[in-house]
């Protein structure tokens, strides 16, 4: 059998860590690991995650691709579920179940610490508000506006609310502190079923529908107002996002010809970019973490289903070849 010297014409690195800045092809042993590596540049894909235990669309989620949380979302028979869902990485296990069923809510935080808020039935909306903890969910301070097919970024204690029906497509924005909601800037385009994403004084709001048409529409908030940003490539409602204001990650939804896609694209600050696709088009999913790492967590496709969906946004990566 050809060693790696008579293939390439040089031997293999014996070092006692990684180097500090390997390039684009290189091997080496790492002798204290006991592991072959390789640097190579990935391309940008989606792969199967995990199944959800309770198949759903319209649930919230919020957390990592490693560390996330799925919440309410509807089942295929009703009533909504008040299923809470916690993920590792590889598997989902039961949490603690919601007060209110519903669906079609806005969620935002961490696994131990996640927001949920609105939701839907009603068809105006509610204006009930969760608190997590990482085993049970506790009342918090209701909306202002009672509203479904909202959106949502930032923290448990550091919330925004944004958008939503009630029934049709409002403008609102509420800013929560950890116990109450206070308005914050009107969207310049009132819609709903629309994607958020980043924090509360640096927040993202994109897609969804402004009555009967599907929006392309992206705004960003600065802590007190919303400006325009970029549009969205495709117009589509019912997606998912993930990410920061300036790098976000819209995925999934349901283009303005009612088609369900799968087409994803990456925001760096000002303007939307294709990336890699869902591996099955779906709308009504959820998303969490960031625009590099994130999750697309059940939803419609076109069945109710309960398929998670992982994104690796690619770019320099240190592989292992094989370990001793």
């Amino acid at each position: 059998m050809s060693e790696y010297k008579e293939i390439k014409g040089i031997k293999v690195q014996d070092l006692g860590a990684d180097p500090p800045a390997p390039f684009a092809g290189q091997v080496w042993y790492n002798n204290s690991s006991g592991d072959l590596k390789y640097f190579a540049i990935q391309s940008a894909a989606w792969s199967s995650g995990g199944n959800l235990n309770v198949a759903r669309q319209g649930s919230a989620a919020a957390g990592t691709q490693t560390e996330a949380l799925a919440f309410g979302g509807q089942g295929s028979t009703p009533p909504a579920p008040t299923a809470t869902e916690e993920y590792n990485g590889s598997t989902w296990t039961a949490g603690g179940a919601l007060n209110t069923g519903r669906y079609y809510l806005g969620g935002c935080g961490t696994q131990t610490a996640a927001l949920g808020f609105g939701g839907y039935p009603p068809g105006s909306g509610l204006t009930a508000t969760e608190e997590y903890d990482g085993s049970s969910w506790t009342a918090g301070g209701a909306l202002n506006t009672a509203r479904q097919g909202i959106a949502g970024a930032g923290t448990q204690t550091a919330g925004l609310a944004i958008g939503g029906g009630n029934p049709s497509g409002v403008t609102n924005t509420e800013e929560y502190n950890g116990s109450s909601w206070t308005a914050g800037g009107a969207l310049s385009t009132g819609r709903k079923s629309l994607a958020g994403a980043g924090t509360q004084t640096a927040a993202l709001g994109f897609g969804g529908n402004d009555g009967g048409t599907r929006v392309a529409v992206t705004e960003e908030y600065n802590g007190s107002s919303w400006t325009a940003g970029g549009s969205l490539n495709t117009e589509r409602r019912f997606l998912a996002g993930a990410g920061t204001q300036t790098a976000g990650l819209a995925f999934g939804g349901e283009n303005a010809s009612t088609a369900v896609i799968s087409s994803t694209e990456q925001y760096d600050g000002s303007s939307w970019t294709a990336t890699a696709s869902l591996n099955t088009a779906v709308q009504k999913s959820s998303g969490a973490g960031i625009q590099t790492l994130a999750i697309s967590i059940g939803g419609e496709a076109p069945s109710i289903t309960s398929a998670t969906e992982e994104y690796n946004g690619g770019g320099p990566a240190t592989l292992i070849i094989g370990t001793d």
